[in-house]
Parts: structure tokens; sequence; C-alpha cells
């Protein structure tokens, strides 16, 4: 009996010393915040996710944190900006919101950065992927992390490839420049009946400031001096050879060449359909995209054999480059409520806790201990692993610079202009964005 009372009063005292274990634990990983016990409420912005998407995240955290209340509002990302922008101004906006990738330098001053004892700048170094670091850290501080990354790829037509006797995608540019005779048809007027594809033009090419970023990125282009107060995207490089060559005019070169008549390569124009249209519809054996695309193709063309790829490399030697496309979750400066913010997001970007956003949401994880998971997926597979290697550009305003690029394509394309001319015309009008910023 004696033994019996011992064991109970050992039982009572593990369960006294693990729930004591388990609050210090939600502490440390952003448990309940420390505002005298009373009641916070946390209003967050996204895009796109709906919420049955992010509910598994909240519903962790206010388990964990019973006095925290998290509403979650998703907005219409064609309106998104603009709403924001508003809502701030009016002093009316979200505790959390979501910020692009390429946001940082237009929103930092709208943002408050993550307290060093929730979100450490080595704790991030540690956990996330480098573009990741790259587009959300400044001056040392956090002021963003993703819940999810992703990263453009190549979906190809495998019915298209196997009829004109291709095996595999390309791996390289060169196996897909060598790929156009193979497939392009054009009729007696020189209408495309089917292009290898969708390359050359801005207007009708899904992502295609991206994909240029890429190309440039991949020949080596600088795209600002050191201290960003400059744009370096006119410079020239020496090749092997000892040869001296733009980067940033040789990728456009090698873009547009996919819409000039005078090419062997001449397989796309500004007549042909939306290259997203053009795939469904069997018109193109090739395009680029993220992983969005999955669900768009899914509906317009069900029955539809297609692939998914990396994005071709210059060659099998260097260092692989891909392109990320994502968002980031930060905190807004004028929030009454900063820390408790932080601490929910620290919380949900956990491992064990954001594992539960991918049940619900397929995509590609920020986390690199997350990502050693999902390479072997056959679905996120590809994007986790080209995660790894993924860069982007900073851009000082998104939107004047996308426009930039897309008026470097349209140069060349409709106005004849040799392509270190415009790069030099779009290092100018970068030149005057970073004197107005």
């Amino acid at each position: 009996m004696l033994n019996q009372n011992k064991q109970k009063i050992a039982g009572k005292l593990f369960i006294l010393c693990l729930a004591v274990a388990l609050t210090a634990q939600s502490c440390n990983l952003g448990g309940p915040s420390k505002a005298g016990g009373k009641e916070i409420d946390l209003t967050w912005w996204q895009p796109f996710d709906d919420q049955s998407v992010v509910q598994p995240l909240i519903d962790a955290f206010q388990k964990a944190n019973p006095k925290t209340h998290i509403h979650y509002v998703q907005k219409n990302v064609d309106t998104y900006e603009e709403e924001l922008i508003d809502a701030l101004a009016a002093g009316q906006g979200p505790d959390i919101f979501a910020i692009h990738n390429d946001w940082l330098p237009k929103h930092k001053d709208k943002l408050a950065p993550a307290p060093t004892s929730i979100f450490s700048l080595r704790d991030y170094q540690q956990n996330f992927v480098e573009v990741a670091i790259s587009d959300f850290v400044s001056d040392d501080k956090v002021y963003a992390v993703p819940l999810g990354l992703d990263v453009l790829t190549l979906y190809y037509n495998k019915d298209i490839l196997s009829s004109a006797g291709i095996a595999r995608s390309p791996a390289t540019w060169e196996e897909l420049v060598n790929m156009v005779p193979k497939i392009t048809r054009q009729d007696n007027q020189g209408n495309f009946l089917r292009s290898t594809v969708a390359l050359g033009t801005s207007d009708n090419v899904n992502r295609a400031p991206d994909i240029l970023e890429l190309l440039m990125l991949q020949n080596g282009t600088q795209f600002y001096s050191p201290d960003f107060n400059n744009s370096a995207m006119g410079q020239n490089l020496t090749d092997d050879k000892g040869n001296p060559f733009s980067p940033a005019a040789r990728a456009l070169e090698f873009y547009t060449q996919f819409a000039n008549p005078a090419k062997v390569t001449y397989t796309w124009n500004s007549q042909s359909n939306n290259s997203i249209e053009a795939f469904a519809a069997g018109k193109v054996a090739m395009i680029f995209s993220y992983s969005y695309l999955r669900p768009t193709l899914a509906a317009k063309a069900p029955f539809l054999n297609y692939g998914i790829a990396p994005v071709p490399q210059i060659d099998s030697v260097r260092n692989k480059i891909n392109f990320a496309n994502y968002w980031g979750q930060g905190v807004s400066k004028q929030s009454q409520n900063t820390q408790a913010a932080w601490t929910f997001l620290k919380f949900i970007t956990q491992s064990n806790v954001l594992t539960k956003y991918y049940e619900v949401q397929k995509q590609a994880s920020p986390r690199k201990d997350i990502i050693e998971k999902q390479i072997s997926d056959p679905d996120i597979g590809i994007f986790a692993e080209n995660a790894l290697t993924a860069k982007s550009v900073y851009k000082p305003d998104s939107n004047a610079i996308e426009s930039v690029f897309l008026q470097m394509i349209d140069n060349v394309i409709l106005h004849n202009v040799v392509p270190a001319d415009a790069v030099n015309a779009a290092v100018q009008k970068i030149n005057l964005l970073l004197r107005n910023q």
C-alpha cells in the first residue's frame, strides 16, 4: 500500500514537471505573451491562402496562447498592396501582413523588425534558405519570414517532346535551343502552328521579367554597385578567352532571339497566344512558371500530359542558379502588440508547426530542415530542391523595375534596339529610381 502511494505521488510529480516543462518550452518557442494576462487581438492580412489553409497554424498557436486571438483576413492580390498602403496611412492597418519577396526596400519603413529575443539573426540564418535571408534581412535585422517558397520551373508537354523524338526536357539552354527546329511548325503565312518555347516577348509570356532576371543572374550580371546607389547592369565581364562582354546584354539577346524572325530560334512572337493558354491548348511545348500554375492547368486542361523540370542552366559545370518568387509575413510598425505579433510568427514557422501548413498547402518550405524531407516528394520535390539555389534581384520599387525589364524586351523586339543599348537605357531609368527613393 505504501509503495502504491509512493507511485501515485511520483506520478503526480511527473505530470506536474511535464506541465511545467511544456509551458517553459511554449514560452521559449513563442508561448504566452507577457502582457499581464490581458487579452490580445492580432489582425493578419494575406492574399492567396484562404482561412482553412492557415487555420491549423492559428489553432496550434492559440492552444498554447489562449489569451492571444488571431483574426485572419484573406485579401484580393490584385488590390492588396494598394489597400494595405491606404489602411496603414489611415492608421487602420493590420498587425501582421504579407509582403512579396521583393517589396522590403519599398515597405521597410512600415515594418517593425523582429526583437532579437524572439527571432535572432543567427536563428534565421541557420534555419532558412539563403534567398529568404537576402530578401528579408536588412541591417542584421529580420523584417519578414516566409511560410512557403516558390521557384521558377520548366513546364513541358511530354507528348510534343516525344513526337519530336526528344526523350527528356532540356537541362541546359543550349539543349533547349537545339530543340527549336525539331518542334516548331509554321503554316504558309508564317503563323506558328506549334511553338517550342514561350520566350522572347513581354506581354504574352508569363512572368517574362523573372525569366530575364534569371538569365542575367546565370550570366553573372551585377545589378548594383556595392552601396546600391547606382545600377551596375551595364558593366562588362571577361570571358574564358579574355574577351569583354556584357552579361546583361548577353542575357537579353538570348531571351529575345526566340521572337526574332531573322534567327533560326524563331518560335514565338507578339501574335502568339498567352503562354499559359497556349500551353494548356497544346500549342507550345515548353513554358516557364511556378508551382501555382498546377491547379490552373488542372482546371484548363485536365488531360494534358505534362511534366515539370528544373529551369535550364548555362552548363553542367557552373553552380546552379534558380529564381524565387514568394511571400513573407511581417509585423506593422503601427501595431500596439509587435512583440506578440512576432511571437506568433516565430511560433508558426517552427519546423513542427509549419509542417501542419504543408499538410493543407502543398508548397516548398523555406526551412532547410523541412526541405530535406520534401525533396523526395513527387509533387513538390523539384521546387524544394531548387529553393536551395534560388536567388532574387533587389528592387527599390518592384513595379517600376518590372516595367523597366519589360521595356528592355520591347525595345529589342518592337523597336530594333540592340541589346547593349537597351540595357544602357534601362540603367539610366534604374539610376533615376535609386536617386528618387
